[in-house]
């Protein structure tokens, strides 16, 4: 797909040539991340604030993560793909909703005890399933350029001119 205008993406969720899902999914990693590393916090220093700095954090990442997974739905259901791409999306589809599934349920477990083993062991196990859906996510972009525009490389040959420097 060509870009006209540079407002042209290949999904039809987005604002302004944008695709939103690749926006929006930024939030619920970061936060579901920040859970992860707050439970670490939490754990050697015996605090339960940062533990129930994980749970706001985890009901954070599961209600962005529902925004953007319908955006990215509405990408998987428009964007056209060879096969490989689509089996790869297909997967990167599933393994982000199981991710926000054991999320959510992480959240459930540990709405009414913060520090529940349980509750932070489902806290790490979203967090490696989410590093398979975000693997499969970033070779959606990065070897299939879905929702990427076509643009010319950032690369510049000796036939054209190099932009100036700034002086130091």
């Amino acid at each position: 797909m060509v870009a006209r205008k540079g407002l042209d993406v290949q999904g039809k969720a987005n604002f302004r040539g944008h695709p939103l899902h690749l926006m929006l999914i930024s939030f619920p990693v970061a936060f579901w991340s920040g859970a992860l590393i707050t439970d670490g916090i939490g754990a050697g220093a015996r605090d339960p604030f940062w533990f129930r700095m994980s749970v706001v954090l985890i009901a954070m990442g599961t209600a962005g993560a529902v925004l953007a997974a319908l955006c990215g739905y509405i990408d998987y259901r428009t964007v056209r793909m060879t096969r490989k791409a689509r089996s790869v999306a297909t997967g990167h589809m599933w393994w982000s909703l199981a991710a926000t599934a054991v999320f959510a349920v992480a959240f459930t477990v540990r709405a009414g005890d913060w520090n529940s083993p349980w509750g932070i062991a489902l806290t790490v196990a979203g967090g490696l399933v989410l590093l398979v859906g975000g693997f499969l996510g970033s070779e959606l972009s990065n070897r299939y350029r879905i929702g990427i525009l076509d643009a010319p490389p950032a690369v510049y040959t000796s036939n054209e001119p190099q932009p100036a420097r700034p002086r130091s």
